[in-house]
C-alpha cells in the first residue's frame, strides 16, 4: 500500500479547459513528489472531463466530477475528500513555480504553529506573460490579520493550510450571498486564530484573462465578507479599524483597479468610499486610485506598463 500524500491539493474548476493542461503540468513539476491531486469539476461544459482523463495516468491525479454548485461547494467536496495532513489550492488559470511546494513545506516545519503560509504572486497575462503586478507588493507575516482586514493578501493558488487547521476554523462559507472574495473570508477566520507563514518570493502566476470574476462582483463579495467578520463586536478591535473604513479602503483599491479602464465607475466608487469615511481620503489606496483619475490617459497607461 502506497503511503499517504504529505500534500493535497484541492483544484476547483469549471470550463477552464483552455488553461488545465498548463496547471496540471505546474503541479507534476513539483520538486516535492508527496502530493495528490484532487481535480474537482464544478459542472463543466467544455473539454474538462478530456483533460482530467488523461492527466489521471498519473496516479497521484484524482478527477472528482460533479454538478454546478459554485466553487466554494467545489473546493470543500476537495477538501473532504483530502487524505494529507496539508491543503493546498489552486486554480484551473494559475501556474506554480516548480519550488514552490518544497519551500512551503520547509516554511511550515519551522513555524509549526502556523494556520498558513502564502506565497508572492506575480500577474500575468492569458498568454502567461508577466504583467506589472504582484501581490501583495510586500509580503507580512505573524499576526496579519489588521492588514489582511484592510486588504486580501493572499492569491488562493499560494496558499497551503495543515488540514487540522481547515478542521478548526472550518472550509469555504458556501452561504455568502456574492462569490469573489470567499477565499479572503477564510484567510480571515484563520489570521484571527493563527500566525501565518510566507515564502516571500514570486511562486504563483496569477493569470488574468477575460474570464475572471467581475469587479463589481469581487466587490460585492468583499463588502459581504466584511459584514459577516464586523459582526462581531471584537472585530473592530482586532482589526484597529472601523467597518465604515475598511468598507471605505476596499472601495478605493476598487476605485484605482478600474480607473484606466472606467473612470465614471471609479468616481463614482470613490464617492461613495468618501461617504463611508470621509478620513479614507488620505489612505494610501485613495491617493492611489486619485492619482490615476487626474492623470491624463496617455500618462496613465504608460504607468501601468511600469514594472513592479
Amino acid at each position: 500500500m502506497s503511503a499517504a500524500p504529505r500534500v493535497s491539493i484541492v483544484l476547483a474548476t469549471r470550463n477552464q479547459a483552455a488553461f488545465l493542461p498548463d496547471a496540471i503540468a505546474s503541479v507534476r513539476a513539483q520538486t516535492r513528489g508527496d502530493w495528490e491531486l484532487l481535480l474537482v469539476d464544478d459542472g463543466s461544459t467544455d473539454e474538462t472531463p478530456g483533460v482530467a482523463a488523461r492527466a489521471t495516468a498519473d496516479a497521484r491525479i484524482h478527477y472528482l466530477r460533479g454538478p454546478h454548485r459554485e466553487r466554494s461547494a467545489a473546493r470543500n467536496r476537495g477538501v473532504a475528500a483530502a487524505g494529507g495532513d496539508l491543503v493546498a489550492f489552486l486554480d484551473g488559470d494559475d501556474l506554480w513555480r516548480p519550488e514552490k511546494l518544497a519551500r512551503q513545506l520547509d516554511a511550515l516545519e519551522r513555524t509549526p504553529h502556523a494556520g498558513l503560509c502564502y506565497t508572492i504572486a506575480r500577474y500575468v497575462d492569458a498568454a502567461g506573460a508577466p504583467l506589472p503586478v504582484r501581490r501583495p507588493p510586500a509580503a507580512v507575516a505573524g499576526d496579519v490579520f489588521p492588514a489582511l482586514v484592510r486588504a486580501n493578501l493572499m492569491i488562493l493558488s499560494s496558499v497551503v493550510v495543515p488540514r487540522r487547521v481547515l478542521d478548526e476554523v472550518g472550509g469555504f462559507d458556501e452561504r455568502l450571498p456574492a462569490l469573489g472574495c470567499e477565499d479572503w473570508d477564510l484567510w480571515l477566520r484563520i489570521a484571527r486564530r493563527f500566525p501565518v507563514a510566507v515564502v516571500p518570493d514570486e511562486l504563483v502566476a496569477y493569470r488574468r484573462h477575460g474570464g475572471n470574476t467581475a469587479w463589481s462582483q469581487v466587490l460585492a463579495s468583499g463588502l459581504a465578507v466584511l459584514a459577516k467578520h464586523y459582526a462581531d463586536p471584537s472585530t473592530a478591535r482586532a482589526a484597529g479599524m472601523s467597518h465604515a473604513a475598511a468598507r471605505a479602503r476596499l472601495r478605493w483599491y476598487h476605485a484605482g483597479a478600474v480607473a484606466l479602464d472606467d473612470r465614471a465607475a471609479a468616481a463614482t466608487l470613490a464617492a461613495r468610499a468618501l461617504a463611508d469615511a470621509p478620513a479614507s481620503l488620505a489612505s494610501r489606496p485613495a491617493l492611489g486610485a486619485l492619482a490615476t483619475l487626474v492623470l491624463p490617459r496617455g500618462v496613465r497607461r504608460a504607468l501601468g506598463r511600469l514594472p513592479a
